[in-house]
């Protein structure tokens, strides 16, 4: 299967992750469809000191098409309340732990604009380095939605459950500063440096 809204490559024992649909990376069924390949097949037998996620261009991702998802998730789903999530939710969901379950450092490096999935595509990583300006949020809510793939979990563990309710709830967007001081983010830098310095320091604690 080739990949064409991912790139993937190993420089210097580094495997970088790159949504590849710019400008906005927008995560469609094909990028679902060839994370789950990455995480499943390619990943696993690659030979990876570390891993960095970012995106091709100015933005880290606008997320997923939401009324391409609600669509789908009316698809699949049973009359009645549903008992367990949809079949590809379930994979997206299993692609995302995958990536929080490496014990190699992994690093979100976000610029531009982060919401939705990519947000939690980027929480399932342990180390966040944000540029400033960068605009983020969970605008779930907004399409009669919630985050589905561990968002409603991950984020409450570094925010808590009071201020995690209220962002995920309103869908506002907040920014690099406010998430650096809630703790989202581990450092703020500028856009221009983003991939650079989250290098400099997969660098350092491979040394270390």
């Amino acid at each position: 299967m080739m990949l064409n809204t991912i790139s993937w490559k190993i420089e210097n024992g580094i495997g970088h992750l790159v949504l590849n649909q710019p400008p906005a990376n927008t995560m469609t069924r094909d990028f679902f469809d060839e994370l789950n390949l990455l995480t499943r097949q390619i990943i696993p037998k690659a030979r990876i000191k570390s891993l960095i996620i970012y995106g091709n261009g100015r933005h880290f991702s606008a997320g997923a098409d939401h009324y391409d998802l609600s669509s789908r998730i009316r698809e699949n789903l049973p009359e009645g309340y549903p008992v367990t999530l949809p079949w590809f939710l379930q994979e997206t969901t299993q692609s995302f732990l995958y990536i929080d379950r490496l014990q190699i450092p992994t690093f979100a490096a976000i610029r531009g604009a982060c919401f939705g999935s990519a947000l939690e595509l980027a929480l399932s990583c342990k180390f966040r380095i944000c540029a400033e300006g960068t605009v983020l949020g969970f605008p779930e809510s907004s399409f009669g939605l919630m985050p589905g793939c561990g968002g409603s979990v991950r984020l409450p563990a570094i925010v808590g459950r009071s201020k995690a309710i209220e962002l995920i709830i309103s869908g506002r967007n907040f920014s690099a500063a406010e998430a650096y001081q809630w703790g989202i983010v581990h450092k703020v830098v500028d856009r221009k440096i983003v991939i650079e310095e989250t290098l400099r320091m997969i660098g350092t604690l491979i040394k270390n």
